[in-house]
């Protein structure tokens, strides 16, 4: 039985991942922590978990949980998942993978030396819309693709701990634009040959980069008037536009004119994630979202920002990750 522990049961475990898409007959979440014991008592007995927590530490060294979900911001997911990783404790941690490069590089390590597997809650590559982007891509219907470009910018009042330098850098876009980043990893290949520019208040942010041999750039805009949200994928023979938050359709423009491919998401959008990572505890399957290929996002999105922090020494001779 696999037993999971979750520390910091917020706003992502009540929809997006509930104690409910980690229930299966191999396994359940056993105990839910938040530093709030009004608030983790509740959050427990709506979703029919045994025990509940305020001390994280409690969490992981509970001799039933055999994997920690780390729910936090993103300030403290370092912490604990170094911390869940040394006791011997598989982990998934909320995106992004961390603060910077170099502190996910330190979670990625703790978990190679104490041979545990570290997943990271870019769901996006399991969710069904992206797998028909990707079978669109593979079957040919773009010819090769050539460049990809993403638009992103919504109305905000910039409140809340996104906007907290101490608990997330790089503001909304940190939060958010990983997403689109990391699914371009999966579905073009790793990025390379990276730079951008922000605004000193990172309202405003945009980067160049490939993905494999696809050349890439992005805008972000955080405060505007209007609100658009597509990423663009043109190729020798189509063009593929789609939606990184909202389910809209995906469309593709060919010589044979426009379709649309309306695909929904699903109640809870960590589930298919959630699946891949039962199946590969169990053996009949892999996680494609792993601890490296996050540590890859990381890279990308400090290298936008034009933060290129020193390299830990211990870690000199393995360049960029893998």
């Amino acid at each position: 039985m696999i037993g999971w522990g979750v520390i910091g049961v917020g706003d992502v475990t009540e929809v997006k991942a509930p104690p409910a898409v980690f229930r299966r007959a191999d396994s359940e979440v056993v105990v839910v922590m938040r530093r709030d014991a009004a608030r983790a008592q509740d959050f427990a007995a709506r979703h029919g978990v045994a025990r509940w927590s305020t001390d994280a530490q409690a969490v992981i060294d509970d001799p039933q949980v055999t994997a920690v979900y780390v729910a936090t911001p993103t300030d403290v997911h370092a912490r604990y998942a170094i911390a869940a990783a040394r006791a011997g404790k598989h982990v998934l941690v909320e995106k992004p993978l961390a603060m910077s490069a170099r502190e996910g590089r330190r979670m990625v390590d703790a978990a190679d030396a104490a041979g545990v597997r570290l997943w990271v809650a870019y769901y996006r590559r399991t969710l069904p819309r992206f797998v028909k982007v990707g079978d669109l891509l593979r079957s040919g219907v773009v010819g090769r693709p050539l460049s990809v470009h993403t638009s992103w910018r919504k109305p905000t009042d910039f409140t809340g701990w996104r906007w907290d330098a101490e608990r997330n850098r790089g503001g909304e876009f940190y939060e958010t634009a990983c997403h689109t980043l990391d699914v371009l990893d999966l579905l073009l290949g790793p990025a390379s040959d990276a730079a951008g520019v922000a605004s000193d208040d990172t309202h405003a942010v945009a980067g160049s980069y490939r993905f494999g041999n696809v050349a890439g750039s992005g805008s972000w805009a955080f405060g505007t008037p209007d609100a658009v949200d597509e990423t663009v994928i043109t190729g020798t023979e189509g063009v593929l536009r789609f939606a990184s938050f909202a389910p809209t359709p995906i469309r593709l423009l060919t010589a044979a004119g426009v379709t649309a491919f309306e695909v929904d998401d699903p109640a809870h959008v960590h589930g298919p994630l959630v699946a891949t990572i039962l199946d590969e505890l169990g053996g009949t399957g892999t996680c494609p979202s792993t601890g490296r290929s996050a540590l890859r996002t990381a890279v990308l999105m400090d290298a936008i920002l034009g933060d290129r922090p020193p390299t830990d020494p211990a870690n000199d001779h393995r360049g960029a990750p893998g």
